[in-house]
């Protein structure tokens, strides 16, 4: 169907998710329940990232066939990034059914008491006619059982009296001995040991899975293999959470976690440099790189650490243990502070070509002391917004002067929204990449 021109309220979801969900997803049971609800808010999770950037672009002054263009690439990316995710998850479906088929065939052993109800049914069927083969007396103590039509036994009478009854019904009789027997026969040879070791042993796996340093191999051949393997599962599941935590702020993006020797944790986007724009909220407990110029991918960014774990658009990212209970802190863009920040940053933007003039405006009032209103900031920041979306749709090419001027809009907003530290953060690294030829 044709993408239209979009008017408010901007809603791209039946163009973005429409069609897509799994048939394997259409039934949901306790095994899928999880793998349904996270695939679920994945989709809207894109859904909406698209909803966002739509209503940026509608903003931004374009003409119609420009908005129109720009609106049909962000639907087509958002389509693409939903299409990989769908994938994903029935890639895992596929793997939950091979593990499902493989205990089938660990417990075949005991099957056959259910596949074969037939002879038991025939077993009662032929104790029934049975009486009539009484010339065999002399089993009558074997065959007591077959003799409640006597007077001696009247509760037996009745029950065998029943029984001819519900002839047609003795499939219901069948699966009452066959269950009670099959379940203590499985329950036996299982073990709830066996059951227990196999569910823990996938765990250091899907830890692995996450980062190039999450392969420790260990498992539970031993028991110091095994305290080293859980002290390794622990720093590797902090950084998922870490990792996640910034991912599902912008996913766009290529982003690095490590533990470094010297016990910091880094941070690594490589949008540009290792700058990490001002919508981004970080954890407590990370470092980032200091300003400079540099090239390569996120994970060569961050250098030789210890544990690293890793995350490129598109990627399956699962949701993460006490997720919710991470702190956020503005001390990972501590930098050296420049003297007379806000004179500085009123000087720069006035030198600076090319800013819309809100900018210069509310640098020269931060400058100056001068009293800002909220109307004037939230117009700074649908400029910055546009500017960081023009940014994000030339990744991983940026163009430098937008680069420049996306840092300082980030700097002036943050400085008039009383937030000196990451004002200080964003005018370090212009002043940086501007005193620093691009070549070097």
């Amino acid at each position: 169907m044709a993408i239209p021109a979009f008017s408010s309220p901007v809603d791209c979801t039946p163009w973005v998710t429409g069609g897509l969900w799994p048939a394997e997803l259409s039934t949901v049971t306790a095994e899928t329940a999880t793998l349904a609800e996270y695939l679920r808010d994945d989709l809207q999770r894109i859904a909406d990232r698209a909803n966002d950037e739509l209503k940026i672009i509608k903003r931004a002054g374009l003409s119609d066939s420009a908005r129109q263009a720009e609106e049909a690439g962000v639907i087509d990316d958002a389509r693409a990034r939903a299409v990989r995710r769908v994938e994903s998850t029935l890639r895992q479906l596929d793997a939950m059914k091979a593990r499902a088929a493989g205990a089938a065939v660990r417990r075949e052993p005991t099957e056959p008491v259910h596949p074969e109800p037939g002879e038991t049914q025939i077993i009662p069927a032929v104790k029934d006619p049975e009486p009539d083969v009484e010339p065999v007396a002399g089993l009558a103590t074997a065959t007591d059982r077959e003799e409640p039509d006597t007077a001696w036994y009247p509760p037996a009478v009745h029950h065998d009296a029943v029984e001819p009854v519900t002839r047609p019904h003795i499939d219901d009789t069948q699966v009452i001995p066959a269950i009670s027997q099959a379940e203590p026969a499985v329950d036996a040879p299982g073990g709830p040991g066996r059951h227990h070791a196999l569910v823990e042993a996938p765990a250091p796996d899907d830890t692995a899975t996450e980062g190039d340093y999450g392969t420790p191999g260990g498992d539970a051949e031993a028991s110091a293999a095994d305290s080293a393997s859980a002290a390794t599962e622990s720093d590797a599941a902090r950084l998922n959470r870490l990792l996640e935590f910034v991912v599902r702020q912008e996913s766009r993006l290529n982003w690095a976690v490590g533990d470094r020797a010297d016990g910091t944790t880094l941070l690594v986007t490589d949008l540009a440099h290792g700058w990490i724009p001002g919508a981004i909220t970080l954890p407590a407990g990370v470092r980032l790189l200091p300003p400079g110029r540099r090239t390569g991918r996120a994970a060569a960014l961050i250098g030789d650490p210890q544990r690293l774990v890793t995350y490129a658009p598109g990627d399956f990212l699962r949701r993460t243990a006490g997720f919710a209970a991470t702190h956020t802190s503005l001390q990972p863009r501590e930098l050296p502070a420049i003297d007379n920040l806000r004179s500085v940053l009123g000087e720069t933007t006035h030198w600076r070509d090319g800013l819309p003039r809100i900018v210069y405006r509310l640098a020269n009032a931060a400058a100056t002391g001068e009293t800002v209103v909220d109307q004037e900031i939230d117009v700074l920041r649908v400029h910055l917004d546009t500017a960081r979306y023009q940014l994000l749709v030339q990744y991983p090419n940026v163009d430098q002067a937008l680069l420049l001027n996306c840092m300082l809009m980030a700097a002036t907003e943050r400085m008039v929204s009383g937030d000196p530290l990451s004002a200080n953060y964003h005018l370090a690294w212009y002043r940086q990449l501007v005193s620093t030829p691009a070549d070097q």
